[in-house]
């Protein structure tokens, strides 16, 4: 039988904070714990939460750097900790502490505390596995959207300079800007690079050493777990649902706009949290809610009539969209990015063109006239999104490390036999 591993997972967020890499984390880190390995997770500290404690066989460690002192109150969210793309050496003091005290055979990052990891990684004995889950290497917006606009073919330094200021402004975006082009020798530290999807893969290449390996894991799609009651603040009648960052890159305005020239007579409800550009007003018949705990997310697809992810930007995987099918919700999605990918044009949902409203508002009208369709597209993508399960990808992980450590264990024989000449 082989030996459990004692595995850290780092990350720049994390339960309670509600998100798509945050539930990644926390479905992966219970998947393994349950496997018998040790799993402690190194976080953020939110308000209100404890600095030690162990939920579902996971302990948390929850720190605070410098950053989250020196720019609070400059960034999005003032009550969430914000880790820029370079080291921080408060976070740096405590994840060698961490290190020190659970000597871990692989460490995981996820988000720009990454760089935090990478500064303390040339003198250790574990493997250092970073997931991509954005375009967060070569984007400091994280979308790969050209002044939040437009797809941007990659990073060049004159534009981002000049479009990193529309989201962090002026100041903050230079600094950011400078400091993620800054850390690129940092990632030769990383021993395996993995993405959320080939899109992801294919987009970070050109910031990352050249002709490393990258290779593709989705991220978690737990079975949603539902809390038999209907939220008080869902419309009573049928719904169509958006979840996700409330802005114009996920086509928020897009939407509101043929919602409302196309005087669609059902609610339409938006899940998701606040951003810069989110809109100030809303049009009659749409209800909104932010900061929506996950398990009544879960439980207003269960409800919802139609999905949309009406996204204009690359999205790198499409998270929400699986959440709907795993709840056998149809889909009406953009074709963009890894979306595609996930949302089946004609089986388990309607794909439309970016930015396309006519296309928009024909796709929501077919799934909402038509009930037949609705339920044979939202069985064929609870199937589908089988392939994403908590089980699946918790085994895909728990191979890609045993892989690594094995590797790392012939290269260490091979090295020793070499300076004792083979005896």
């Amino acid at each position: 039988m082989r030996r459990p591993l004692r595995i850290l997972q780092v990350t720049d967020l994390y339960e309670p904070f509600i998100g798509g890499m945050e539930q990644h984390v926390k479905s992966l880190s219970r998947g393994l714990a349950s496997r018998g390995h040790k799993v402690t997770v190194a976080t953020a500290r939110l308000p209100g939460t404890a600095d030690e404690e162990t939920v579902d066989g996971v302990h948390i460690s929850r720190i605070a750097g410098w950053s989250s002192q020196l720019l609070a109150n400059r960034h999005m969210r003032s009550d969430v900790p914000f880790h820029p793309p370079i080291p921080d050496p408060g976070v740096m003091a405590r994840l060698r502490a961490i290190i020190d005290d659970t000597r871990p055979d692989v460490v995981h990052t996820q988000g720009w505390i990454t760089y935090s990891c990478l500064a303390i990684a040339s003198h250790r004995r574990f493997q250092l596995v970073v997931t991509m889950h954005d375009y967060g290497v070569p984007c400091v917006r994280r979308t790969l959207m050209r002044n939040g606009l437009r797809p941007c073919s990659g990073p060049r330094l004159g534009a981002c300079l000049r479009c990193a200021p529309g989201q962090y402004g002026t100041v903050n975006g230079t600094a950011l800007t400078m400091g993620l082009r800054a850390v690129r020798p940092l990632h030769n530290r990383v021993d395996s690079w993995v993405a959320i999807s080939r899109y992801v893969a294919e987009s970070s290449r050109g910031t990352l050493p050249r002709g490393c390996a990258i290779s593709v894991i989705p991220p978690v799609s737990s079975q949603p777990t539902l809390s038999g009651q209907r939220p008080s603040w869902l419309p009573v009648e049928d719904y169509f649902l958006f979840v996700g960052a409330l802005g114009r890159h996920k086509g928020l305005n897009w939407l509101l706009d043929a919602y409302t020239s196309g005087k669609l007579r059902r609610p339409l409800v938006i899940i998701g949290t606040r951003r810069e550009d989110t809109p100030k007003s809303w049009p009659p018949g749409v209800v909104v809610k932010t900061d929506v705990p996950h398990q009544q997310v879960m439980d207003a697809w269960h409800h919802a009539r139609i999905g949309l992810v009406p996204s204009l930007c690359q999205e790198g995987f499409g998270l929400v969209a699986l959440e709907a099918m795993r709840s056998a919700v149809p889909v009406v999605a953009s074709r963009i990015g890894a979306l595609p990918g996930i949302v089946r044009d004609g089986t388990s949902g309607l794909l439309v063109a970016p930015g396309n409203t006519t296309e928009l508002m024909a796709a929501i009208r077919r799934l909402d006239d038509d009930p037949e369709l609705r339920r044979t597209m939202g069985s064929a993508g609870l199937l589908l999104a089988e392939q994403f399960s908590a089980e699946t990808v918790t085994s895909l992980y728990e191979k890609h490390y045993r892989r690594l450590l094995t590797s790392q264990s012939e290269v260490s024989s091979s090295s020793a036999a070499s300076a004792t000449g083979g005896l």
